[in-house]
């Protein structure tokens, strides 16, 4: 029996964490960098149409985008209204408050929803290593079943 060894995905693409976050922070493919994943603002493709990745992985990942662009534009709203808060000492008013947070709060999860996306598949990616088949072997640099202790013995 085989054994065969779980190899970080950006070991696997010869990229670091932060390539495959900036690529989807620039509404890119992850793994390969290709453009055209987003099919328009709140769509994206099923796969990548460069490394044939798909980019919703398992079933449920658009949990995790939801809940990366809420994280995001709730910390948004945050830091705007303190930072308001801080200006306006010491004489704070709720109502000019209460609008400069509603304005990233409101806006925020539609400018931010195609990079949660792209983004999210980035993190799920770190998290949990590419399997055989999941993208174009071109895009694989290290291969475990190829490259791995098993392979070699």
């Amino acid at each position: 029996m085989a054994i065969v060894v779980e190899v970080p995905s950006d070991v696997q693409l010869g990229v670091t964490k932060a390539t495959m976050l900036r690529r989807g922070l620039l509404l890119r493919c992850p793994v390969c960098g290709g453009r055209g994943v987003i099919h328009h603002w709140f769509g994206i493709v099923d796969r990548c149409p460069t490394c044939d990745l798909k980019l919703e992985r398992i079933e449920g990942h658009s949990i995790g985008y939801i809940g990366l662009n809420t994280m995001v534009c709730f910390t948004l709203t945050f830091w705007v209204v303190l930072i308001g808060a801080i200006i306006m000492v010491p004489d704070v008013r709720v109502g000019p408050l209460l609008i400069a947070g509603l304005i990233p709060a409101a806006i925020g999860p539609i400018l931010f929803a195609p990079g949660a996306r792209t983004v999210w598949t980035a993190i799920d990616l770190m998290m949990r290593p590419l399997k055989l088949g999941e993208v174009d072997p071109r895009y694989v640099k290290v291969d475990p079943a190829r490259d791995g202790p098993a392979a070699q013995a």
